[in-house]
């Protein structure tokens, strides 16, 4: 008898017997529970995102949410994200769509992480099609009302910074045919800045001319041969000679990054169709020569 627990001690232990695996299984059917509603969640971001509507876009940010891309300080500010958003799904004939890889939740149910892929298609201001495609990470948070929304939401390309200068310039200087891509996330000055413009020339160093192009005529016409739809309707209203100057460079079709790029600038001008058939009159591209090589195209508009 003297071996014997108290009763309240008896049944103390028995409580926690039986309690304990209930309290994990708890646990777990949470974080699943979880990771299902971000899933779900971010499938209804990507589902709104096809309808072009920037308010519903937005409505899956938390009020705390920040923006974070590659290249580019922190984005916290909601009007400056709401800019980004805005000018993404302004994109010609925007085809845009993500899925998660992986969901993770944390143990205490209210915090999470998913992992996905992305694929963007538009057209730019001439009717070329500019693709690209990348990871995004993002972390979702289950906010006071219960509902998920995305805090931190950042991405990068699978393709390299400097993919649509080289693409077009391989396809320029050896005739061969490719479309050029343009990576999706990058930095944020003001949406309306035009990509890029030709500052005034610079001075020449002694010994410099030998990098100057001597066939620049016929690459500036294999590169329309090549991205134009109708090659055969151009007309040429000027094709400049090689200036050695400077052109600012902005690049990204969602956020945008400066750089600075220096070599010979020549500029055409030419009337040609689309591939939607529109006829552009006085359409000036900039073409940025290193030696024979294209290194950057600037399109009218883009």
């Amino acid at each position: 008898m003297k071996n014997k627990l108290p009763a309240c001690v008896g049944s103390l232990v028995v409580s926690l017997l039986v309690c304990t695996p209930s309290l994990s299984a708890t646990a777990g059917a949470d974080t699943s529970a979880a990771e299902a509603a971000v899933r779900q969640a971010d499938s209804l971001w990507a589902a709104m995102a096809k309808t072009g509507s920037v308010d519903a876009w937005m409505t899956f940010y938390a009020p705390d949410a920040m923006v974070m891309p590659p290249g580019s300080p922190l984005l916290s500010d909601k009007e400056h994200i709401r800019q980004v958003v805005t000018q993404l799904l302004g994109q010609p004939h925007l085809s845009l769509s993500w899925h998660p890889v992986k969901v993770e939740a944390a143990a205490s149910g209210d915090l999470a992480y998913l992992i996905g892929a992305y694929e963007l298609h538009f057209d730019d201001a001439h009717g070329a099609p500019v693709a690209d495609r990348g990871k995004i990470l993002e972390i979702w948070r289950r906010q006071s009302d219960g509902s998920w929304r995305c805090s931190v939401d950042t991405w990068n390309s699978d393709q390299a910074a400097e993919a649509p200068a080289q693409a077009a310039a391989a396809s320029a200087a050896q005739g061969m045919s490719a479309a050029v891509a343009a990576p999706v996330p990058a930095a944020a000055p003001p949406a309306a800045e035009p990509p890029a413009t030709a500052q005034a020339p610079v001075h020449t160093p002694a010994g410099a001319n030998s990098d100057e192009p001597v066939h620049y005529e016929d690459a500036i016409h294999q590169y329309f041969a090549e991205h134009l739809a109708e090659p055969g309707a151009i007309r040429y209203e000027e094709i400049t000679k090689p200036v050695m100057g400077r052109i600012t460079v902005i690049t990204g079709p969602v956020l945008l990054s400066e750089s600075h790029l220096s070599g010979w600038i020549v500029k055409a001008t030419i009337d040609a169709k689309n591939r939607h058939g529109a006829y552009v009159n006085g359409a000036t591209y900039t073409f940025l020569f290193r030696g024979e090589k294209i290194v950057h195209i600037d399109a009218p508009g883009h």
